[in-house]
């Protein structure tokens, strides 16, 4: 009885194995977006042609990030159930940047569009042209949206320095789960305009302010 209840299990594998392998590799383009603490969901590329996969598997080193535009080849793994039901789970075996998230462009008539929930913000640096943020924040019931904006002044008389703030909208979450997020936003345009540096700010969990200079090579 034993070995033939090994033997069958040697028998699905090879089926399983075999299934992965009819399935088509499959190439496409698309949008991250990072679920964390919605409904067991994590990372999701929202494709171009308008269907949804999660990566399972993918090469390691690679960090998917909010709003960041990629190319991926992928196998759809249809034998696995995922308790997420916001795309189809699949393995990645190529993934490309194409390119990090935009930022919004906030100017006096529309300060408050976004809102400003505080953040734990564990670490912030530029990674080439590309502004890399790592935040933390209390939830577990809402859908939260992070987004960073550039805050045009006011006058023309204004600093010259652009000024980014890191704008959190919890949607009134009131659990208190702790959740991860890495965000990369694109910077590459100030440098076009010629910038040397800008300025991040973010909205603490302790009630202070972060206020930091980066200097763009």
């Amino acid at each position: 009885m034993k070995r033939f209840i090994i033997l069958f299990s040697v028998i699905l594998f090879a089926l399983a194995s075999c299934q992965d392998d009819n399935e088509p590799v499959l190439t496409d383009t698309g949008t991250v977006v990072d679920y964390a603490g919605a409904g067991n969901c994590g990372i999701v590329i929202e494709l171009d042609g308008g269907s949804r996969i999660q990566p399972m598997y993918y090469p390691k080193g690679f960090v998917f990030s909010q709003g960041q535009r990629v190319l991926v080849e992928y196998v759809e793994m249809n034998n696995i159930k995922n308790s997420c039901d916001r795309g189809i789970p699949c393995e990645v075996s190529y993934v490309e940047e194409l390119s990090c998230a935009p930022y919004v462009d906030l100017y006096f008539e529309n300060y408050d569009s976004l809102a400003r929930d505080p953040v734990h913000l564990h670490e912030a640096f530029m990674d080439g042209t590309c502004l890399y943020v790592k935040v933390s924040y209390p939830g577990g019931c809402q859908d939260h949206t992070i987004d960073l904006a550039r805050m045009h002044p006011w006058t023309a008389s204004s600093s010259t320095v652009p000024t980014f703030e890191i704008r959190h909208n919890a949607n009134d979450d009131l659990c208190e789960g702790w959740f991860t997020k890495e965000l990369r936003f694109d910077l590459s345009d100030l440098i076009e305009e010629g910038k040397t540096e800008f300025v991040l700010t973010a909205k603490l969990l302790n009630d202070e302010v972060y206020n930091e200079i980066f200097e763009l090579n």
